[in-house]
Formats: C-alpha cells, structure tokens, sequence
C-alpha cells in the first residue's frame, strides 16, 4: 500500500508534466500552411498549390544579398546593375518569397533579384565572383551573396474590355490585384486587357481572386478572364511531378567575395527531443522518489523492531 501510495501521485506528476513537455514543441507539428509565407503556400510545406503550370511556370535564377545593416545597399545594387549590364544581363526586383523555405529560415536578404530567361548559374556567380574583378565591388564589404535556382510563375490574365486603359485605372484605385500579387504591368490592344506577372508561384486560390479583381473592373464575371502563360516558347514546368525543395539544404553562397561549397543547414534534433528528455528527466525523478520511500520504510520498520528488542527498564 505504502508504494501504491507513493506512486499514484508520482505518476500522476509525470503525466502532468509530460503533458506539458509535449506542448511546448506543438508549434513544430502544426501545419505550416498556418504559418506559411505569402503569396498563397495553401500545402504546408512552403510550396502554393498550382494546377496553372506548365508554360506558366519557368525556372529561373535569383540573386539574393544579405548585407549588415550599415551596408550601403544602394551602391551595391549600382554596382551590381553596372556589371549586369556589361555581361547583357538584366536584374529585376522579386520578393525574397521565391527563395527556398531552407535560406529564409537563415536569413532574410536586403535584396533579391531575378536573372533573365536562359541565364545559368555560373554566370550569376560571375557578377560577385573572383573572376569579375570583385576589389571595384566596394560596396559589398561584410555581404553575402546567394545564387539559387527557383520557379517563378509567368503569367498573363487577359479580359475583354471596351476601355482597357480605363479598366486598368480602376484595379489600380481598388487595389485588390495589386495585393494579392505585388507588382504587375499592362498592356492594352483593341478590346483587351492583358496583366502580366512574373514573381514567386502563386496558389490557384491567389490566381482566382486575381480573376475576380480584373474581373471586377471589366464589368465581366472571373471565367471570362483567362491565365494563360505570357510566353508560348521555352520549356515549362510540371508541379505534379516537380519535387518539394529539400528544406534543409541552401543555395551556394558567395562570402567576402569566395565561393564556398553548397553548405547543408544543421539538422534540427527534431521537435520530440525535448519530449523524451522531459520524461526521462521526470522517470529518473519518480524513481528516485520511489527509492527514497523505500529507504525510509525501510528505516522506520527496524528502528520500530528495536526498540521492541530493547528491555523494559522499568522491569525489576
């Protein structure tokens, strides 16, 4: 009884606070798509969910820089668009959104960048590396360069309209167009308004509240605007068969102006890890308990048995 005693409350200790253990590591487990990045990551692992593929989707090359906060991120960027030039190259803003989920969980760049169509990247290298004469880089004193392979989507949403100028005046007053997607161009012809997009991938339920934004505005319902891709040449992109990006390796990284091997993140012990060491910790404790009690027990019962042994002195 002594040990039932003992135990129950015990145990009951350690459910408690295993318990608790377990939910400190609960944000870990939970879906991402709770926490995830815009625009639209709608599958939990940092990647939206597109069905407008193919033509729609290219790879690309992005150019991303973290810098200390005292960079000058203005001469960086001149110098860097000095050397685009001068290799025929073009560097276009694009959301730190489109790199992968591994990079961003290190480090959110100050700038990030998109290479043209076809550009490889050793030639994105060659911007920031050795052989481009990286002592005229001044400015990137204390920076870190990222060259990364990414999906980028390229769209086009286009929509009958008698005044497509005027259509396009009235998304940018409602702004719903400009929200969900960031920036964007348009083109007018005769009748027709085309929105062009090029940027991270967005989710199909993105796209169709871009549908509904244009839409709006050409006084037409969200099927009579088309996405089709904004090119019809080069080679597209398959989701359905595209793998997920491997969240703990990042892209290659270019630091104080060398080229380093593509560096594997630490691997994270894992969200139980503090789980299993709380209930050891916590058995460890109750046993401890338990051979206490034993112990005293133990003390009492031949303390009792000796003094029964002892002689009456007040016997004659």
């Amino acid at each position: 009884m002594f040990y039932v005693n003992r135990l129950a409350p015990a145990m009951l200790l350690v459910l408690i606070l295993s318990g608790c253990t377990a939910g400190v590591v609960a944000p870990d487990i939970l879906p991402k798509s709770t926490i995830a990045r815009e625009p639209g990551a709608d599958l939990g692992n940092d990647r939206p969910d597109v069905t407008f593929d193919g033509l729609m989707v290219r790879r690309r090359v992005a150019l991303a820089v973290q810098a200390n906060e005292n960079a000058d991120l203005s001469g960086l960027r001149a110098e860097l668009e000095r050397r685009a030039t001068d290799a025929n190259l073009t560097l276009s803003d694009i959301p730190p959104d489109v790199l992968p989920a591994g990079l961003l969980d290190q480090t959110v760049p100050m700038l990030t960048m998109l290479l043209p169509a076809g550009t490889t990247t050793a030639q994105t290298r060659a911007l920031v590396g050795p052989e481009a004469s990286v002592s005229s880089l001044s400015a990137s004193q204390d920076s870190t360069f990222f060259v990364v392979d990414v999906l980028v989507h390229d769209l086009r949403f286009e929509v009958a309209a008698a005044d497509p100028a005027q259509v396009a005046d009235s998304m940018a007053t409602e702004g719903i167009v400009a929200d969900a997607i960031g920036n964007y161009s348009t083109t007018f012809s005769t009748g027709l308004l085309a929105v062009d997009y090029v940027g991270p991938l967005l989710s199909d339920s993105v796209v169709e509240s871009v549908r509904v934004g244009i839409a709006r505005g050409a006084g037409a319902a969200p099927a009579e605007v088309a996405v089709r891709p904004e090119s019809v040449t080069g080679v597209g992109v398959d989701m359905a068969i595209e793998p997920l990006p491997a969240p703990a390796v990042i892209a290659q990284a270019i630091m104080n102006h060398s080229v380093d091997e593509a560096a594997p993140v630490p691997a994270s012990p894992g969200p139980w890890i503090g789980y299993w060491v709380g209930i050891t910790v916590l058995l460890c404790a109750t046993l401890a308990i338990m051979l206490w009690g034993g112990f005293q027990r133990r003390r009492r019962l031949l303390a009792n048995a000796f003094e029964r042994e002892q002689p009456d002195s007040g016997s004659p």
